[in-house]
């Protein structure tokens, strides 16, 4: 008994931090496009953006001068990211199945077009985009905004 319970516990401990570093790594949302130069900083590193591109939660988007991305999150959430902005990409939860629905934009600086996608249909009160100076509640469909630095 000792051994089964020893060889299940090694076995739960062996597993657990594989499955938290896979969400940690999940895939929200891809760079659909992009023009100029772009960065995405993950993890301390500033890495190239490229079309095609995988996000995460916890990238921060960077266009250039001149510079402009555009984002698709799993959600078919839309982002537009002009010549000079950036993009935190605080909080994200899509599963329907299992009632998690959570989206958390800061936009640091630059211009940003925004059109929701189905978090915003399926639970309303789960979107937020934060600028320096406000909070916006998300519940239209579509959202301009200049943050000014």
């Amino acid at each position: 008994m000792k051994k089964h319970l020893c060889t299940w516990v090694l076995a739960f401990v062996a597993v657990t931090p594989a499955a938290v570093a896979q969400s940690a790594t999940e895939t929200i949302g891809h760079l659909q496009n992009l023009s100029g130069s772009a960065t995405v900083d993950r993890a301390g590193a500033a890495l190239p953006a490229a079309a095609g591109m995988s996000l995460l939660q916890g990238d921060r988007v960077r266009t250039g001068r001149p510079g402009a991305a555009g984002i698709v999150l799993t959600d078919d959430t839309t982002i537009s990211l002009g010549s000079g902005s950036e993009l935190l990409l605080n909080d994200y939860a899509f599963a329907p199945q299992e009632g998690k629905f959570s989206l958390a934009l800061k936009m640091l600086k630059g211009t940003f077009s925004y059109v929701t996608g189905q978090i915003v249909k399926l639970a309303p009160d789960a979107a937020r985009v934060q600028t320096p100076t406000a909070t916006i509640a998300v519940r239209g469909t579509k959202l301009l905004i200049e943050v000014q630095e």
